[in-house]
């Protein structure tokens, strides 16, 4: 499912992970993570869909931001709303001819054949002090609805996508790094697993069917030979 990158291998030395519970316990302490609008995201190298979409980013999504109170391992936060937008267009403008941002999707451009709307569901995270690994680990579960070009709700799925990183890449006081590092990796995770798993919806499947002319529409018709003098 890693289309974009692969995640780093576990390593075996627990040096890391045991220096960086130390730390923690060491007194509380908060970690502030923030992927901004400037956060740089693949464009996926598929065969596009000869249409134009709409694609519908709520606000919810653009200010989505996880804050959690760990007691005395420390509070954190991670912001990853600003970098949603700039995620989305990269990965929509891979996959289709065009792709337009449409304010309502109930209510879109006439040249929209339909209008993507992604959220997200639920965001999940853990530290090396509580799986005693070197590792942070990231889960988001998106929510993706798809709109005819009618405004009509044609259906939705969920997008599951999981990221890690490792502290021993980013030093013992790099906590913030290193959990950024495993949000964004579960965001290009997010990318990769949608490239894959849009045809196969069966909502999609239907769509397409409706909006893409028919092969055998177009193609000329050869099964008669030609009349001629």
């Amino acid at each position: 499912m890693q289309l974009f990158q692969s995640a780093p291998a576990r390593s075996s030395r627990p040096s890391a992970a045991a220096a960086l519970v130390l730390l923690l316990l060491g007194g509380c302490m908060s970690t502030s993570v923030e992927m901004t609008q400037d956060t740089i995201f693949p464009v996926p190298l598929v065969a596009k869909v000869p249409l134009t979409v709409g694609v519908h980013l709520p606000e919810a999504l653009l200010n989505y931001t996880l804050e959690e109170d760990h007691g005395d391992n420390g509070k954190f936060s991670i912001a990853i709303g600003d970098a949603q937008q700039p995620m989305f267009l990269n990965l929509f403008v891979g996959m289709f001819d065009d792709v337009q941002l449409v304010e309502d999707p109930t209510h879109p451009p006439a040249r929209v054949a339909g209008t993507l709307v992604p959220t997200i569901a639920e965001m999940q995270f853990s530290t090396p002090l509580q799986t005693r690994t070197d590792y942070f680990e990231v889960w988001i579960r998106y929510q993706i609805q798809l709109y005819s070009r009618d405004g009509v709700l044609l259906g939705d799925w969920p997008l599951t996508a999981y990221g890690k990183a490792n502290t021993q890449n980013y030093g013992m006081n790099s906590t913030s790094p290193t959990l950024r590092a495993a949000a964004l990796q579960a965001c290009r995770d997010a990318m990769a697993f949608f490239t894959v798993q849009f045809p196969t919806v069966p909502q999609v499947q239907n769509w397409l069917a409706v909006e893409l002319p028919s092969p055998a529409l177009t193609a000329p018709d050869t099964s008669q030979p030609a009349k001629g003098g």
